[in-house]
């Protein structure tokens, strides 16, 4: 003790703090919750490896360094060396450092590769902190450290299949959960009604949140400062040219062809010509993703000339954009300046053309190359070819008025003469189509009532599908198309629209490129595949410019909110499943739920006879208003029973059979089976419905007769008999 007077002494709050946490844990034991640990982790390596953040050698490898490391973990966790904390420490505090110095080695402005340092930092911590786990609170560690590799990850998606991976990484982080709570709590187990009640909870709860979140807001530039991401490069071997049109095995993309393995044109390749006579199946390969402020077509070209089977350009050359990142774009010629401005960032998936696509008319674009090319109609082309892993960001120009707007436009510019030629331009006049075209406008009076009015026709008497014959050789595809089987596809019936507008006087032109595609709700990106490539008709207005106009498809006036598109979705996934089967699937559902209920009860039948008679005590009981209290053991439980039917003197009945069921359950064997049958006939009659008291102990207790007698029957009254099975 120290001396009167004097102050005892104290250590330091932190240091004792400091003690506490390095103070060794008792080892964790439980195999399970290892695994179920190391598989989260397992799980967080294979995610960042699909998702590009680690290679998979990388991946690979730290799965196989990770299970090394919990495996000798396992095996020396009740005298872990002391060493290993060292060599631990110092891994950590390398991979620290190797972290700062990528960072600091590469542009502070590619924030993709901040993200993939970031993965590596959390990937090699794991690694090395594999090694020395030997308590509960290492492994739970771990986990919260997996849950970090998995953000990171989560800002490199851009499909569903991260989606995938994280319920995978979910199911197992939950699994570590449960064997932890089994490991603390000595063997307990969890309840599974309760497990199921809060994980549906949770995932509700997460749901409802999800159907209220807004739409995302689109506003970041995105400027690719790596060439090599588009995919080589590899030059267009024309300046200014498409690589549709190169013909050369090197080019990334092809013309379609007639006679050519696939039998596809036009827009594989967006070559200069757009043969409508070629068939084809472009499949559901996924081209681009692309995240943007409004959806909108992303236009690659368009053309002017028409000669009865293909559409071409008459001014294929393109004007040298230097410079850099971002380019600043002229206004493409027949266009008012200004607009409201749109944002695009698309993200190359399948190697394509050097079409730069964009929404409206681009004005500025960010994108991996020192210089850019741009025709008189707003087309822009890479002078390399786009692979994937290609990503480009385009600020486009929106001129969008209303269709009261557009309906009173008889104003403005206008088209000079040889510009006016060259979008009413026809290789022979057409005069079944022309007449068609008049009669069906007849008395509209304006240039949009007259363009609205042929696209109903068009949708009323005309067929969409791909599965149409060979055009004929010879033959004029707006001629077969509108006075033949009127069956086709985009191609044909955008160039009858436009045939029959120029037959008019009206401008107009032909353009191709892709419709928005299929929205994701929780990337927020517009999936583009393959047959999403389209063609529309583009008609030009003295006030407005170059306005599309579709016979075939719609665009969304604005990005749907991610619960908005997921209704849809579901909507259009039970839309599609056929009517006769939705009796069959309610029909399995209620079976299936009836056998569920019914497995639930067989597993929690009791399996001794003791455990039956208590169960039909308890019935009893809860039938007339008395359960069973939880400090009551089963014979007083009996008693009370006894009580409420006014059986006297005591043991009745009931707390006879009690007294044999807990001999039985206490190591006895049961009753005879006559002796038995005997004592449940005798508790068989049903209880009293007496009014309970609380007694001194807590116990309710009912008013019982103070004399010995029975309780007799009065004259000309039933007594009451139990419902059978019933204690």
């Amino acid at each position: 003790m120290s001396p009167p007077g004097r102050p005892a002494r104290r250590t330091p709050g932190i240091i004792e703090a400091i003690r506490r946490a390095n103070a060794p844990r008792p080892p964790e034991e439980s195999v399970r919750l290892r695994v179920a640990c190391g598989a989260a982790v397992l799980v967080s390596f294979a995610t960042s490896a699909s998702l590009g953040s680690l290679t998979w050698p990388e991946g690979l490898g730290a799965c196989a360094l990770f299970a090394a490391g919990m495996t000798f973990s396992w095996a020396t966790r009740k005298s872990p060396p002391g060493w290993v904390k060292v060599v631990v420490a110092a891994g950590a505090l390398g991979a620290m450092a190797w972290f700062g110095i990528r960072v600091d080695s590469g542009p502070l402005t590619d924030i993709v590769a901040v993200e993939v340092a970031l993965t590596g930092l959390f990937a090699a911590i794991l690694v090395v902190h594999s090694f020395h786990v030997p308590a509960a609170t290492d492994l739970v560690f771990a986990l919260v450290a997996s849950a970090g590799l998995m953000a990171v990850s989560a800002t490199q998606a851009i499909d569903l299949r991260f989606g995938l991976a994280m319920l995978a990484w979910v199911g197992a982080g939950l699994w570590t959960l449960g064997e932890r709570w089994r490991s603390a709590s000595g063997g307990g187990r969890t309840s599974p009604r309760a497990t199921l009640v809060a994980v549906s909870a949770v995932v509700l709860a997460a749901a409802a949140a999800f159907l209220v979140l807004p739409t995302p807001a689109v506003s970041a530039r995105l400027d690719i400062l790596d060439h090599s991401a588009a995919g080589g490069p590899v030059a267009v071997p024309v300046a200014g040219g498409l690589a549709g049109d190169a013909g050369q095995p090197a080019e990334l993309s092809k013309p379609g062809s007639s006679t050519g393995p696939t039998r596809v044109g036009g827009y594989l390749g967006f070559a200069g010509d757009l043969d409508t006579a070629i068939r084809g199946r472009l499949g559901h390969r996924v081209v681009m993703r692309v995240r943007t402020q409004r959806p909108s077509y992303w236009v690659g070209e368009t053309f002017d000339h028409w000669n009865g089977r293909s559409w071409s350009q008459t001014e294929p050359a393109h004007t040298l954009v230097g410079g850099g990142s971002p380019f600043a774009l002229p206004v493409p010629a027949g266009n008012p300046p200004g607009g409201r401005p749109d944002l695009q960032t698309f993200s190359i998936v399948a190697p394509s053309a050097d079409l730069v696509f964009h929404a409206g008319s681009a004005a500025e674009v960010w994108f991996p190359s020192a210089t850019l090319f741009t025709g008189s109609d707003g087309t822009v082309v890479s002078p390399i070819g786009i692979g994937r892993g290609a990503v480009y960001t385009v600020e486009s120009r929106l001129v969008e008025p209303s269709p009261a707007a557009l309906l009173h436009d008889a104003g403005g510019a206008r088209l000079a003469p040889a510009a006016l030629r060259r979008y009413t331009q026809l290789p022979r006049p057409y005069r079944r189509a022309a007449a068609l075209a008049r009669s069906v406008t007849a008395g509209q009076g304006s240039t949009y009532a007259e363009v609205e009015a042929l696209i109903g026709w068009l949708g009323e008497h005309t067929r969409y599908s791909t599965a149409i014959p060979p055009l004929p050789p010879g033959a004029d595809t707006v001629d077969e198309f509108l006075f033949g089987n009127r069956v086709g596809y985009c191609e044909q019936i955008s160039t009858s629209l436009a045939v029959m507008l120029r037959s008019m006087g009206i401008p107009a032109r032909e353009a191709v490129g892709y419709v928005p595609g299929s929205y994701d709700p929780v990337t927020g990106l517009y999936t583009v595949r393959a047959n999403d490539a389209h063609a529309w008709v583009q008609v030009w207005f003295p006030r407005y410019g170059w306005q599309s106009f579709d016979p075939t498809a719609s665009v969304p006036l604005a990005n749907p909110s991610p619960g908005a598109a997921t209704l849809t979705e579901l909507g259009r996934a039970l839309g599609a499943v056929p009517r006769p089967a939705l009796p069959g699937a309610v029909g399995a559902a209620l079976v299936a739920g009836v056998g569920v209920v019914a497995l639930q009860r067989w597993r929690r039948r009791p399996r001794t006879w003791a455990g039956k008679v208590a169960r039909h005590l308890e019935r009893a009981g809860r039938s007339v208003g008395r359960p069973r209290q939880p400090a009551e053991t089963l014979t007083e439980y009996a008693s009370e029973l006894d009580h409420l039917g006014g059986e006297l003197p005591a043991p009745g009945p009931r707390a006879r059979l009690a007294s044999a069921a807990e001999q039985c359950a206490y190591g006895g064997a049961p009753p005879p089976p006559r002796l038995a049958r005997e004592l449940a006939a005798q508790a068989r009659r049903r209880p009293g419905r007496r009014r309970a008291t609380i007694g001194s102990a807590g116990v309710r207790r009912s008013p019982v007769p103070t004399s010995g007698a029975l309780p007799t029957r009065e004259p000309g009254r039933q007594v009451d008999r139990p419902r059978a099975g019933e204690l």
